[in-house]
Protein backbone atom coordinates (compact mmCIF):
# COMPACT_ATOMS: atom_id res chain seq x y z
CA UNK A 1 0.00 0.00 0.00
CA UNK A 2 0.82 3.55 -0.59
CA UNK A 3 2.99 4.48 2.65
CA UNK A 4 0.71 7.24 3.96
CA UNK A 5 2.92 7.92 7.23
CA UNK A 6 5.20 10.20 4.87
CA UNK A 7 2.49 13.37 4.39
CA UNK A 8 4.57 13.98 1.53
CA UNK A 9 2.56 11.11 -0.28
CA UNK A 10 -1.56 10.93 1.22
CA UNK A 11 -2.47 10.95 -2.52
CA UNK A 12 -4.40 7.80 -1.78
CA UNK A 13 -6.59 9.61 0.69
CA UNK A 14 -7.01 12.77 -0.97
CA UNK A 15 -7.89 10.93 -4.02
CA UNK A 16 -10.68 8.65 -2.68
CA UNK A 17 -12.12 12.03 -1.11
CA UNK A 18 -11.80 15.24 -3.58
CA UNK A 19 -11.52 12.80 -6.52
CA UNK A 20 -13.60 9.63 -6.93
CA UNK A 21 -13.36 7.68 -9.88
CA UNK A 22 -15.96 10.06 -12.24
CA UNK A 23 -14.19 12.70 -11.66
CA UNK A 24 -10.44 11.29 -12.18
CA UNK A 25 -11.35 10.05 -15.07
CA UNK A 26 -13.50 10.80 -17.94
CA UNK A 27 -16.90 9.54 -18.63
CA UNK A 28 -16.25 6.65 -21.55
CA UNK A 29 -18.08 6.55 -24.04
CA UNK A 30 -18.23 2.72 -24.68
CA UNK A 31 -18.32 -0.52 -22.48
CA UNK A 32 -14.85 -1.05 -23.70
CA UNK A 33 -13.45 2.44 -22.19
CA UNK A 34 -15.33 2.38 -19.12
CA UNK A 35 -14.10 -1.29 -17.90
CA UNK A 36 -10.44 -0.06 -18.92
CA UNK A 37 -11.13 2.89 -16.71
CA UNK A 38 -12.33 1.37 -14.27
CA UNK A 39 -9.73 -1.51 -14.07
CA UNK A 40 -7.08 0.88 -13.65
CA UNK A 41 -8.72 2.71 -11.43
CA UNK A 42 -9.14 -0.08 -9.11
CA UNK A 43 -6.06 -1.64 -9.52
CA UNK A 44 -3.84 1.54 -9.68
CA UNK A 45 -5.62 4.26 -7.51
CA UNK A 46 -7.49 2.25 -4.78
CA UNK A 47 -5.01 -0.70 -4.65
CA UNK A 48 -1.75 0.10 -5.58
CA UNK A 49 -0.13 -3.45 -4.69
CA UNK A 50 -1.67 -6.73 -5.45
CA UNK A 51 -1.22 -10.58 -4.41
CA UNK A 52 -1.03 -11.19 -8.12
CA UNK A 53 1.57 -10.58 -10.34
CA UNK A 54 -0.70 -11.33 -13.02
CA UNK A 55 -2.55 -8.32 -11.98
CA UNK A 56 0.80 -6.07 -11.68
CA UNK A 57 1.12 -6.93 -15.20
CA UNK A 58 -2.47 -6.22 -16.07
CA UNK A 59 -2.79 -2.87 -14.43
CA UNK A 60 0.15 -1.91 -16.26
CA UNK A 61 -1.27 -2.88 -19.86
CA UNK A 62 -4.10 -0.72 -18.79
CA UNK A 63 -2.16 2.05 -17.80
CA UNK A 64 0.01 2.45 -20.27
CA UNK A 65 -3.53 2.18 -22.95
CA UNK A 66 -5.20 4.69 -20.45
CA UNK A 67 -2.01 7.06 -20.56
CA UNK A 68 -1.20 6.70 -24.32
CA UNK A 69 -4.96 7.34 -24.90
CA UNK A 70 -6.96 10.68 -25.87
CA UNK A 71 -8.99 9.81 -22.74
CA UNK A 72 -6.46 10.80 -20.54
CA UNK A 73 -6.38 15.05 -21.31
CA UNK A 74 -10.38 14.75 -21.22
CA UNK A 75 -10.09 13.63 -17.10
CA UNK A 76 -11.37 16.33 -15.59
CA UNK A 77 -8.99 16.55 -13.15
CA UNK A 78 -6.14 16.63 -15.56
CA UNK A 79 -7.77 19.44 -17.52
CA UNK A 80 -7.00 22.09 -14.42
CA UNK A 81 -3.58 21.13 -15.41
CA UNK A 82 -2.68 19.17 -18.90
CA UNK A 83 1.27 19.43 -18.55
CA UNK A 84 0.24 16.52 -15.80
CA UNK A 85 -1.31 13.99 -18.63
CA UNK A 86 1.85 15.22 -20.92
CA UNK A 87 4.35 14.23 -18.45
CA UNK A 88 2.98 10.79 -17.71
CA UNK A 89 3.12 10.19 -21.16
CA UNK A 90 6.45 11.09 -22.50
CA UNK A 91 7.19 9.21 -18.41
CA UNK A 92 6.35 6.39 -20.07
CA UNK A 93 7.89 6.58 -23.49
CA UNK A 94 11.08 7.10 -21.54
CA UNK A 95 10.93 3.05 -21.20
CA UNK A 96 13.35 2.35 -18.34
CA UNK A 97 15.19 -0.22 -18.27
CA UNK A 98 17.65 -2.45 -16.13
CA UNK A 99 21.51 -1.46 -17.35
CA UNK A 100 24.18 -4.47 -16.01
CA UNK A 101 26.79 -2.48 -13.87
CA UNK A 102 29.90 -1.34 -15.11
CA UNK A 103 31.79 -4.08 -12.85
CA UNK A 104 30.69 -7.45 -12.55
CA UNK A 105 28.64 -7.82 -9.40
CA UNK A 106 26.36 -10.79 -7.59
CA UNK A 107 23.71 -10.33 -5.30
CA UNK A 108 22.04 -12.69 -2.74
CA UNK A 109 18.97 -12.11 -0.39
CA UNK A 110 18.56 -13.90 2.80
CA UNK A 111 16.58 -12.88 5.61
CA UNK A 112 17.86 -10.39 8.72
CA UNK A 113 18.39 -13.53 10.80
CA UNK A 114 20.24 -15.39 8.75
CA UNK A 115 23.51 -12.77 8.70
CA UNK A 116 26.35 -14.08 9.97
CA UNK A 117 29.06 -12.84 12.12
CA UNK A 118 30.98 -11.44 8.70
CA UNK A 119 27.75 -9.92 7.27
CA UNK A 120 27.87 -7.78 10.47
CA UNK A 121 31.48 -7.19 10.14
CA UNK A 122 31.19 -5.84 6.58
CA UNK A 123 27.86 -3.49 7.76
CA UNK A 124 30.14 -1.80 10.18
CA UNK A 125 32.86 -1.35 7.75
CA UNK A 126 30.63 -0.03 4.81
CA UNK A 127 28.88 1.99 7.10
CA UNK A 128 32.19 4.10 7.78
CA UNK A 129 32.45 4.83 4.85
CA UNK A 130 29.98 7.71 4.06
CA UNK A 131 28.69 9.96 7.17
CA UNK A 132 25.29 9.56 5.90
CA UNK A 133 25.55 6.16 6.96
CA UNK A 134 25.73 7.39 10.80
CA UNK A 135 21.99 7.81 10.53
CA UNK A 136 20.72 5.19 13.38
CA UNK A 137 18.28 4.34 10.90
CA UNK A 138 21.35 2.14 8.92
CA UNK A 139 22.03 0.59 12.08
CA UNK A 140 21.83 -3.32 12.53
CA UNK A 141 20.05 -2.23 15.69
CA UNK A 142 17.16 -0.83 14.29
CA UNK A 143 16.75 -2.78 11.39
CA UNK A 144 16.84 -5.84 13.72
CA UNK A 145 14.13 -3.98 16.20
CA UNK A 146 12.26 -3.54 12.90
CA UNK A 147 12.43 -7.10 12.05
CA UNK A 148 11.26 -8.82 15.70
CA UNK A 149 8.52 -6.43 15.68
CA UNK A 150 7.14 -7.25 12.12
CA UNK A 151 7.50 -11.06 12.79
CA UNK A 152 10.67 -11.76 10.61
CA UNK A 153 9.77 -10.00 7.12
CA UNK A 154 13.00 -7.87 6.56
CA UNK A 155 15.22 -9.06 3.49
CA UNK A 156 18.91 -7.65 3.26
CA UNK A 157 20.37 -8.18 -0.13
CA UNK A 158 24.09 -8.43 -0.55
CA UNK A 159 26.21 -7.32 -2.79
CA UNK A 160 29.68 -8.97 -3.70
CA UNK A 161 31.67 -8.04 -6.77
CA UNK A 162 34.65 -10.36 -6.97
CA UNK A 163 33.74 -12.42 -3.21
CA UNK A 164 34.07 -9.02 -1.35
CA UNK A 165 31.12 -7.36 0.28
CA UNK A 166 30.39 -3.91 -1.57
CA UNK A 167 26.96 -3.45 -0.65
CA UNK A 168 23.78 -3.90 1.53
CA UNK A 169 20.38 -3.51 1.23
CA UNK A 170 18.06 -3.98 3.78
CA UNK A 171 13.71 -3.99 2.46
CA UNK A 172 10.26 -4.92 2.60
CA UNK A 173 9.38 -7.25 0.35
CA UNK A 174 5.16 -6.46 0.10
CA UNK A 175 3.59 -7.91 -3.17
CA UNK A 176 7.17 -7.56 -5.53
CA UNK A 177 7.26 -3.90 -3.94
CA UNK A 178 9.88 -2.81 -1.96
CA UNK A 179 9.51 -0.26 1.10
CA UNK A 180 12.33 1.34 3.37
CA UNK A 181 12.04 -0.78 6.91
CA UNK A 182 9.69 0.33 9.05
CA UNK A 183 7.90 2.06 6.43
CA UNK A 184 7.26 5.39 7.58
CA UNK A 185 9.38 5.36 10.75
CA UNK A 186 12.48 5.26 9.15
CA UNK A 187 13.82 8.67 8.06
CA UNK A 188 16.71 7.49 6.44
CA UNK A 189 17.76 4.99 3.29
CA UNK A 190 19.66 3.75 0.87
CA UNK A 191 21.85 0.76 -0.22
CA UNK A 192 24.92 1.35 2.44
CA UNK A 193 27.88 0.62 -0.48
CA UNK A 194 31.27 2.57 -1.32
CA UNK A 195 29.43 3.34 -4.31
CA UNK A 196 32.36 2.89 -6.27
CA UNK A 197 30.85 2.17 -9.40
CA UNK A 198 27.70 3.11 -8.49
CA UNK A 199 25.03 0.01 -8.14
CA UNK A 200 22.16 0.47 -10.71
CA UNK A 201 18.95 0.30 -9.16
CA UNK A 202 17.15 -1.11 -11.80
CA UNK A 203 19.88 -4.03 -12.29
CA UNK A 204 18.98 -4.46 -8.25
CA UNK A 205 15.26 -4.91 -8.82
CA UNK A 206 15.97 -7.29 -11.57
CA UNK A 207 18.21 -9.44 -9.71
CA UNK A 208 15.65 -9.43 -7.05
CA UNK A 209 12.33 -10.35 -9.00
CA UNK A 210 11.42 -7.00 -7.46
CA UNK A 211 9.01 -4.12 -9.42
CA UNK A 212 9.99 -1.02 -7.79
CA UNK A 213 11.48 0.13 -5.12
CA UNK A 214 9.12 3.41 -2.73
CA UNK A 215 11.64 5.75 -0.95
CA UNK A 216 10.74 8.44 0.75
CA UNK A 217 13.84 10.16 2.82
CA UNK A 218 17.10 8.65 0.17
CA UNK A 219 20.70 9.78 1.78
CA UNK A 220 23.81 9.78 0.39
CA UNK A 221 24.71 8.47 -2.95
CA UNK A 222 21.75 8.84 -5.65
CA UNK A 223 23.86 8.26 -9.06
CA UNK A 224 22.31 4.63 -9.55
CA UNK A 225 19.19 6.08 -10.01
CA UNK A 226 17.66 7.12 -13.24
CA UNK A 227 16.92 10.78 -14.58
CA UNK A 228 13.50 10.83 -13.15
CA UNK A 229 13.50 8.46 -10.51
CA UNK A 230 13.76 11.38 -8.04
CA UNK A 231 10.34 13.07 -8.30
CA UNK A 232 11.33 15.53 -5.57
CA UNK A 233 14.23 16.95 -3.00
CA UNK A 234 13.03 17.60 0.54
CA UNK A 235 15.04 19.74 3.06
CA UNK A 236 16.44 17.97 5.94
CA UNK A 237 17.49 19.83 9.34
CA UNK A 238 20.34 19.07 12.06
CA UNK A 239 21.54 21.04 14.90
CA UNK A 240 25.30 20.26 15.63
CA UNK A 241 26.35 21.08 19.30
CA UNK A 242 29.90 20.31 18.91
CA UNK A 243 31.53 20.26 22.55
CA UNK A 244 29.64 22.79 23.80
CA UNK A 245 25.68 22.15 23.67
CA UNK A 246 24.86 25.38 25.91
CA UNK A 247 27.04 27.83 23.40
CA UNK A 248 25.32 26.54 20.82
CA UNK A 249 21.42 27.12 22.22
CA UNK A 250 22.69 30.64 23.12
CA UNK A 251 23.45 31.51 18.85
CA UNK A 252 19.89 29.70 18.28
CA UNK A 253 18.64 32.56 20.53
CA UNK A 254 20.38 35.18 18.61
CA UNK A 255 18.78 33.84 15.41
CA UNK A 256 15.20 33.31 16.88
CA UNK A 257 13.53 35.09 18.64
CA UNK A 258 10.81 32.48 19.83
CA UNK A 259 13.99 30.06 21.41
CA UNK A 260 15.01 33.37 23.45
CA UNK A 261 11.44 34.29 25.15
CA UNK A 262 10.46 30.48 25.56
CA UNK A 263 12.43 31.36 29.06
CA UNK A 264 9.75 33.36 30.34
CA UNK A 265 7.19 30.59 29.49
CA UNK A 266 9.22 28.01 31.31
CA UNK A 267 9.41 30.43 34.42
CA UNK A 268 5.65 31.09 34.11
CA UNK A 269 4.92 27.44 34.04
CA UNK A 270 7.41 26.80 36.62
CA UNK A 271 5.32 29.31 38.97
CA UNK A 272 1.87 27.97 38.16
CA UNK A 273 2.58 23.99 37.83
CA UNK A 274 5.94 23.32 39.75
CA UNK A 275 9.51 23.02 39.79
CA UNK A 276 10.85 21.93 36.36
CA UNK A 277 12.68 18.69 36.10
CA UNK A 278 14.15 16.73 32.91
CA UNK A 279 14.51 13.45 32.79
CA UNK A 280 17.04 12.98 29.94
CA UNK A 281 17.00 9.16 29.46
CA UNK A 282 14.43 7.82 31.38
CA UNK A 283 14.00 4.04 31.33
CA UNK A 284 10.60 3.75 32.83
CA UNK A 285 8.86 1.25 30.32
CA UNK A 286 4.82 2.86 31.63
CA UNK A 287 6.33 6.55 30.44
CA UNK A 288 6.77 4.86 27.35
CA UNK A 289 3.52 3.48 26.86
CA UNK A 290 2.46 6.73 28.04
CA UNK A 291 4.04 9.11 25.16
CA UNK A 292 2.93 6.70 22.76
CA UNK A 293 -0.67 7.39 23.97
CA UNK A 294 -0.52 10.93 23.52
CA UNK A 295 1.24 10.79 20.35
CA UNK A 296 -2.07 8.63 18.82
CA UNK A 297 -4.12 11.48 20.49
CA UNK A 298 -2.48 14.06 18.54
CA UNK A 299 -2.65 12.25 15.26
CA UNK A 300 -6.72 11.80 16.01
CA UNK A 301 -6.39 15.82 16.58
CA UNK A 302 -4.33 16.65 13.39
CA UNK A 303 -3.08 13.87 11.31
CA UNK A 304 -5.32 11.74 8.96
CA UNK A 305 -3.58 8.23 10.19
CA UNK A 306 -2.76 7.20 13.60
CA UNK A 307 0.97 5.57 12.38
CA UNK A 308 0.58 3.54 15.91
CA UNK A 309 -3.06 1.60 14.75
CA UNK A 310 -0.86 -1.61 14.16
CA UNK A 311 0.51 -3.09 16.40
CA UNK A 312 4.25 -3.37 15.44
CA UNK A 313 5.72 0.29 15.95
CA UNK A 314 4.71 0.01 19.81
CA UNK A 315 6.87 -3.50 19.84
CA UNK A 316 9.60 -1.71 17.69
CA UNK A 317 10.03 1.15 19.81
CA UNK A 318 9.89 -0.74 22.99
CA UNK A 319 12.59 -3.37 21.58
CA UNK A 320 15.01 -0.30 20.67
CA UNK A 321 13.97 0.77 24.40
CA UNK A 322 15.75 -2.33 25.44
CA UNK A 323 18.55 -2.17 23.19
CA UNK A 324 22.27 -2.06 25.14
CA UNK A 325 23.75 1.77 24.65
CA UNK A 326 26.72 -0.44 22.21
CA UNK A 327 24.70 0.65 19.25
CA UNK A 328 21.43 2.14 18.21
CA UNK A 329 18.64 2.40 21.06
CA UNK A 330 15.57 4.43 21.81
CA UNK A 331 15.96 6.94 24.42
CA UNK A 332 12.95 8.74 26.15
CA UNK A 333 13.21 12.20 27.37
CA UNK A 334 10.49 13.62 29.45
CA UNK A 335 10.10 17.34 30.93
CA UNK A 336 8.16 17.38 34.24
CA UNK A 337 6.33 20.69 35.75
CA UNK A 338 5.53 19.66 39.54
CA UNK A 339 3.62 16.27 39.16
CA UNK A 340 2.78 17.36 35.72
CA UNK A 341 4.09 15.57 32.63
CA UNK A 342 4.01 17.96 30.13
CA UNK A 343 6.46 17.23 27.17
CA UNK A 344 7.93 13.80 26.08
CA UNK A 345 10.18 12.64 23.07
CA UNK A 346 11.53 9.60 22.10
CA UNK A 347 14.48 9.33 19.50
CA UNK A 348 16.68 7.42 18.77
CA UNK A 349 20.20 7.45 19.48
CA UNK A 350 23.57 6.02 18.17
CA UNK A 351 27.30 7.37 19.22
CA UNK A 352 27.06 10.93 19.72
CA UNK A 353 23.87 11.19 17.56
CA UNK A 354 20.43 11.53 18.62
CA UNK A 355 17.56 11.81 15.71
CA UNK A 356 14.56 13.51 17.21
CA UNK A 357 12.24 10.96 16.29
CA UNK A 358 8.40 11.55 18.14
CA UNK A 359 8.32 14.18 19.98
CA UNK A 360 4.71 15.46 22.20
CA UNK A 361 3.12 17.55 24.79
CA UNK A 362 0.17 17.59 27.27
CA UNK A 363 -1.95 19.77 24.78
CA UNK A 364 -3.87 21.23 28.08
CA UNK A 365 -0.31 23.02 28.73
CA UNK A 366 0.20 24.37 25.21
CA UNK A 367 0.33 27.92 26.97
CA UNK A 368 3.42 27.20 27.98
CA UNK A 369 5.05 25.65 24.66
CA UNK A 370 6.48 22.79 26.88
CA UNK A 371 7.72 21.11 23.55
CA UNK A 372 10.30 23.68 22.90
CA UNK A 373 11.16 24.04 26.88
CA UNK A 374 11.87 19.89 26.36
CA UNK A 375 13.99 21.07 23.16
CA UNK A 376 15.45 23.63 24.81
CA UNK A 377 16.27 21.48 28.22
CA UNK A 378 17.44 18.16 25.86
CA UNK A 379 19.73 20.64 24.11
CA UNK A 380 21.72 22.27 27.51
CA UNK A 381 22.59 19.12 28.87
CA UNK A 382 23.43 17.20 25.37
CA UNK A 383 26.99 17.74 25.71
CA UNK A 384 27.34 16.05 29.36
CA UNK A 385 25.44 13.36 27.95
CA UNK A 386 27.74 12.84 24.81
CA UNK A 387 25.17 14.40 22.15
CA UNK A 388 27.07 16.12 19.69
CA UNK A 389 24.75 16.16 16.59
CA UNK A 390 20.69 16.99 16.59
CA UNK A 391 19.39 15.10 13.74
CA UNK A 392 15.88 16.32 13.30
CA UNK A 393 15.09 14.48 10.00
CA UNK A 394 13.18 15.70 6.64
CA UNK A 395 9.79 17.89 6.29
CA UNK A 396 9.08 21.80 6.50
CA UNK A 397 7.53 22.27 9.89
CA UNK A 398 8.48 25.84 11.27
CA UNK A 399 10.39 24.63 14.34
CA UNK A 400 12.52 22.87 12.49
CA UNK A 401 14.32 25.67 10.95
CA UNK A 402 13.53 27.33 14.28
CA UNK A 403 15.89 24.54 16.60
CA UNK A 404 18.33 23.77 13.65
CA UNK A 405 21.61 25.61 11.76
CA UNK A 406 22.73 23.12 9.07
CA UNK A 407 20.41 22.15 6.04
CA UNK A 408 20.66 19.31 3.72
CA UNK A 409 18.42 17.62 1.79
CA UNK A 410 16.98 13.92 0.76
CA UNK A 411 14.83 12.13 -2.04
CA UNK A 412 11.42 11.30 -2.55
CA UNK A 413 10.32 9.13 -5.25
CA UNK A 414 10.02 5.52 -6.86
CA UNK A 415 12.61 3.80 -9.26
CA UNK A 416 11.48 0.72 -10.85
CA UNK A 417 11.72 -1.40 -14.22
CA UNK A 418 8.17 -0.99 -15.02
CA UNK A 419 7.80 2.23 -17.25
CA UNK A 420 4.13 2.07 -16.82
CA UNK A 421 4.12 1.96 -12.98
CA UNK A 422 6.37 4.58 -12.73
CA UNK A 423 4.89 6.95 -14.65
CA UNK A 424 1.80 5.95 -12.88
CA UNK A 425 3.40 7.51 -9.61
CA UNK A 426 5.06 10.01 -10.96
CA UNK A 427 1.59 11.64 -12.35
CA UNK A 428 0.00 10.59 -8.45
CA UNK A 429 3.14 12.54 -7.36
CA UNK A 430 2.00 15.21 -9.44
CA UNK A 431 -1.49 15.41 -9.19
CA UNK A 432 -0.47 15.70 -4.91
CA UNK A 433 1.46 18.86 -5.46
CA UNK A 434 -1.31 20.07 -7.70
CA UNK A 435 -3.87 19.46 -4.72
CA UNK A 436 -1.67 21.25 -2.45
CA UNK A 437 -2.40 24.57 -4.18
CA UNK A 438 -5.98 23.81 -4.65
CA UNK A 439 -8.73 26.18 -2.91
CA UNK A 440 -10.17 24.76 0.00
CA UNK A 441 -7.55 22.54 0.63
CA UNK A 442 -8.00 22.73 4.50
CA UNK A 443 -11.61 22.05 4.06
CA UNK A 444 -10.81 18.48 2.07
CA UNK A 445 -8.55 17.84 4.98
CA UNK A 446 -10.33 18.41 8.02
CA UNK A 447 -13.36 16.17 6.10
CA UNK A 448 -10.91 13.85 5.61
CA UNK A 449 -9.53 13.18 9.26
CA UNK A 450 -13.18 13.19 9.93
CA UNK A 451 -13.72 9.83 7.90
CA UNK A 452 -10.68 8.58 8.13
CA UNK A 453 -8.83 9.02 11.74
CA UNK A 454 -9.42 5.25 12.17
CA UNK A 455 -8.11 4.09 8.82
CA UNK A 456 -6.88 0.35 8.04
CA UNK A 457 -3.58 -0.55 10.22
CA UNK A 458 -3.09 -2.72 6.77
CA UNK A 459 -2.25 0.85 5.26
CA UNK A 460 1.12 0.37 7.03
CA UNK A 461 1.69 -3.14 6.39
Amino acid sequence: MIDVGNPAIRLDLLQRSRFPENAFFPVAKSCRERRSCAAVYQTIVVSPSTDSSTANAAADTNAAALLRSPLLSQAPLLRESPSLATDATSALMRSPSATAPSAELLVDCVPFSHLNQADFQGWERLRRIRPDYASPFFSPSFIEAVDTARGGDVEIARIRRGGELVGLWPFHRINRIAWPVGRCFNDAHNIISANTPPIDWRWLLKELNLKAFHFHSMVGPAEGLAEHDCFETIDAFSLQLGDDSSAAMCRLEQVHTTLKKQHQKTRKMARELGEISLELDCRDADLLDRTIAMKREQYLRTKPLDVFAPRWPHTMLHQLFEKPRSGAYGMLSVLRAGEHLVAAHYGIREDGLLHYWIPVYDPRFAVYSPGTALFKHIVQNATQHGIRTIDMGYGEPTYKRKQTDTQSSVLYGVTSGSAPYHAWHRLQHQTHQLARHMPFKQQVKRWVRTIASHSSPSQLS
